[in-house]
């Protein structure tokens, strides 16, 4: 999404090695901590992580002023796209559909992540009309015995709610001729689901969905480790996926197979092989307000209920986070606040770094510090 004249300027506030001289590419915004699910690898909801998976106490929903304030702070900065999801589902949220239309007003490209277990026919509906450009639905089974495995405590009939509220989706596109929203079916990969990969594909065609991605189980900082693939069972994956890719890539619809592998090849020691641009180009709003890189990193940024975004975006805390995290010492030294294992961004900080690796030598820090190595 971002433009050429974006990604200069990214690379020359790289230089600094502090000041970004452009907002944020894309910015993802927690919407609630509501949730009506406890997935297994959720590390909010999970009764696997946590024995109360309630929300504590705080606020449970994002406030439509907060909204507002941040989509006109984000557009005179050029952000582009945004993230709707959330430490919960984000269709919980009683203004959902309003959050959505006031992002489309002010012309982000919007994304909403939901488990799909509320689209009913009303609500399929409601956000076809909102113009809401992409549908992710997280389904972490393809069968209802799988579904009960991955959702401790939750009535396996969800899953068939899941594939009809997916069905139902696009129907209702169909009828009115919308192009919009795309719907992707995403699947995380751990121990109970690997060996069933295929069935995501059939499941993603017979609900008539645009694409397909999946992505390595987090770990949660070690305790979901007996759910993670061992080194043979993430060949088993690669063979899977390998032939998902022929079969989507036959039927048209979009995937996200060749950064999965990426995933896989770097690993869970992430900071030991990649510098995190994660600061430079994307930033995480929780719904207390809190600006923070990403949803494993809890390091704080400011808050929007003190400050504008973009007083924030080149404040000294994230200037601070961006030195650190471009040297290996450093990403180091931020382990308490960070858990980067399977990072999601691998691939969006793989690309900025095959172009910023020709560029070190004129850096300010000293080289041999920086991490250059490309696996």
């Amino acid at each position: 999404m971002a433009t050429f004249r974006q990604k200069a300027k990214l690379l020359q506030g790289l230089l600094t090695g502090e000041v970004a001289d452009t907002g944020p590419f894309y910015v993802t915004i927690d919407l609630t901590r509501r949730c009506n699910l406890h997935c297994l690898g959720c590390p909010y909801h999970s009764t696997e992580i946590r024995k109360d998976p309630s929300p504590p106490p705080g606020p449970l929903d994002l406030s439509k002023d907060l909204i507002k304030m941040l989509c006109s702070d984000l557009k005179r900065m050029g952000t582009s796209s945004l993230v709707f999801q959330g430490e919960g589902e984000p269709l919980l949220h009683p203004d959902i559909l309003d959050l959505i239309l006031a992002a489309k007003t002010a012309g982000f490209h919007v994304t909403l992540l939901t488990n799909g277990t509320l689209l009913d026919q009303h609500l399929a509906r409601e956000i076809i009309s909102t113009q809401l450009d992409i549908l992710k639905v997280s389904l972490w089974a393809s069968s209802p015995e799988q579904y009960q495995q991955n959702y401790k405590e939750i009535n396996s009939e969800n899953f068939n709610n899941v594939l009809e509220g997916l069905s139902r989706v696009a129907r209702q596109k169909e009828e009115q001729k919308c192009s919009v929203p795309l719907v992707i079916l995403h699947h995380p990969i751990n121990r109970n689901d690997y060996q069933t990969l295929d069935r995501m594909a059939d499941l993603a065609l017979a609900t008539n969905c645009n694409g397909l991605t999946f992505a390595p189980m987090y770990s949660y900082r070690g305790i979901l480790d007996s759910f993670i693939l061992s080194l043979d069972e993430k060949k088993l994956v690669n063979q899977s996926l390998s032939r998902i890719r022929k079969q989507l890539n036959a039927h048209f619809l979009t995937h996200n197979i060749e950064e999965v592998f990426l995933r896989y090849k770097i690993g869970a020691d992430v900071w030991e092989k990649l510098p995190c641009y994660i600061a430079w180009f994307h930033a995480r709003i929780k719904v207390d307000g809190t600006v923070q890189p990403c949803g494993r990193c809890d390091f704080p940024f400011g808050n929007l209920n003190q400050n504008h975004f973009n007083e924030i975006w080149n404040g000294i805390s994230i200037r601070h986070f961006r030195r650190q995290t471009l040297t290996r010492q450093g990403l180091e030294s931020m382990s308490e606040h960070c858990d980067c294992s399977f990072c999601c961004f691998v691939g969006d900080n793989m690309r900025v770094h095959r172009f910023f690796k020709w560029l070190l030598p004129l850096h300010r820090h000293p080289k041999k510090e920086l991490l250059c190595r490309e696996e």
